[in-house]
């Protein structure tokens, strides 16, 4: 993978155009499955991950294997995983890759079940991207197709932004039975964004929270909002 790139908050570049992609498509078996429509703080795990979407993209799809009328009241496309069901996140993301239209080369990836995420995630995984310091010397060689998080000493794969043409990389991984989604941003060549230096508010304690058991919520609900 590229360096870990420290991603400032001035010098804003311009985006281009992102689709988001929520990731509602696993089981959760730890939790007694149905992840998507357990609460925290009143609000539905899946309402949480549309609002993160939508606060950072125009556009916004779901990937998920259950039933589509689920989530007929969020007016946005539903799409199955891609080969099928049961292959993990790698499944979803390729197929939100797949389903990129023509004005987007871009995905930002934003899982049921982590929450809490900064507001300027994907502008701050785009801007490292393109960040001198996280060019290697020969682009047209060995070229940054993604971007992911690192936060309080732990990466987070899947708060992640992904060229379209990462598609055919990752089904090759997932027709190899590959499906580790860390497999993936090697081949992209991923940059890791640190994003622990700038974070100094009240909700350091709860971002990139990873929700699997009811146990989870519990816990993040006994702290502010």
């Amino acid at each position: 993978m590229a360096p870990t790139a420290h991603c400032p908050d001035k010098n804003r570049v311009s985006l281009p155009p992102i689709t988001a992609l929520v990731l509602a498509g696993g089981a959760g078996t730890r939790m007694g499955g149905g992840k998507p429509f357990r609460k925290l703080h009143g609000t539905y795990l899946i309402e949480h991950a549309l609002a993160n979407a939508r606060r950072n993209c125009n556009a916004v799809m779901i990937a998920s294997n259950e039933n589509k009328a689920d989530y007929a009241a969020y007016d946005c496309p539903v799409i199955d995983d891609v080969p099928a069901p049961g292959r993990g996140p790698m499944a979803g993301i390729l197929a939100g890759l797949k389903h990129l239209g023509n004005d987007s080369d871009w995905m930002a990836v934003f899982a049921v079940d982590c929450p809490f995420l900064p507001n300027d995630l994907v502008s701050r995984l785009y801007q490292a991207m393109i960040a001198p310091q996280a060019t290697p010397a020969d682009q047209t060689q060995n070229p940054i197709r993604a971007a992911y998080a690192h936060y309080a000493g732990r990466d987070h794969f899947l708060a992640s932004l992904w060229h379209r043409d990462m598609a055919p990389a990752i089904a090759t991984l997932l027709d190899q039975d590959q499906r580790r989604v860390r497999a993936a941003l090697q081949q992209a060549n991923a940059v890791k964004v640190d994003f622990t230096a700038r974070e100094k508010d009240a909700d350091t304690a709860r971002l990139f929270a990873n929700i699997n058991t009811q146990s989870d919520i519990d816990q993040l609900e006994t702290l502010p909002i």
